[in-house]
């Protein structure tokens, strides 16, 4: 396997962790569950952030989306809103949207359809997107649900995130590659004990800063340079010559 950067993807399920622990285990960036859906802000969310980032790990957030059809009752089903809770609970850090639910069998008992699917998570992904001010959020998902939405071929200006629990990974239509990898699901330990599904990066570019614009050098024009000549010697001389005949 390429030597890849390791990483973890945590949520209150994992409990209380020791970040200081976790970063002497060799894991360099985490992946920390914010939003779930139209319902709730995982409870743990501020304290992993806060914790990974003194132990000097690389964070980022993640949220769950709920990509079902508006219903007045329940407004934060709209893409738009929910774009907006999630980005207003993420405090500023770099994001990932978890697309996963429903289960393909489950897409009639909740409305949905790929294509509806489709539209909503333009909505949603535009949204969060213009929030960022351009940043663009990563996408994660699984194989079998890219299959089943067909993903309109727009999403490849995501980076993806793909769970493929394999050798190699699976990378679905549109994307012919990936920027995280979750390689296993529950396969690894923390030092607390509890189970933590691992991710793989090729490197940590992604928490590299968005380059500055740099606007280009104004020219400076600079005035000509007016050389005068000085008459030498026997010039003088001349023109002495011809000065005296005419004054005859």
């Amino acid at each position: 396997m390429a030597n890849y950067v390791n990483g973890i993807d945590v949520s209150v399920i994992q409990g209380t962790i020791d970040w200081n622990a976790v970063a002497a285990t060799g894991v360099q960036f985490t992946i920390c569950r914010c939003a779930v859906g139209n319902s709730s802000i995982d409870i743990n969310y501020n304290a992993n952030i806060t914790g990974a980032q003194a132990a000097g790990i690389k964070v980022m957030a993640y949220h769950f989306i709920y990509p079902l059809p508006p219903l007045t009752s329940q407004p934060l089903r709209d893409p738009i809103k929910q774009a907006q809770y999630h980005f207003n609970a993420v405090q500023g850090q770099m994001a990932a949207i978890d697309c996963e639910w429903p289960a393909p069998q489950d897409f009639a008992t909740w409305g949905c359809t790929p294509a509806q699917i489709n539209q909503w998570m333009i909505a949603y992904f535009t949204e969060y997107t213009s929030l960022d001010n351009g940043r663009k959020p990563l996408l994660y998902t699984y194989p079998y649900w890219a299959q089943a939405v067909n993903f309109d071929p727009s999403f490849t200006q995501y980076p993806l995130w793909i769970a493929s629990y394999q050798t190699t990974p699976y990378i679905p239509t549109p994307w012919t590659t990936f920027s995280l990898w979750r390689n296993t699901g529950g396969g690894g330990k923390l030092p607390n004990g509890a189970p933590v599904d691992t991710d793989l990066a090729v490197d940590l570019s992604l928490w590299l800063p968005a380059p500055v614009a740099v606007p280009p050098p104004t020219p400076v024009i600079t005035a000509p340079t007016v050389v005068t000549t000085q008459p030498n010697f026997f010039q003088k001389i001349l023109n002495f010559i011809l000065n005296f005949f005419k004054s005859l």
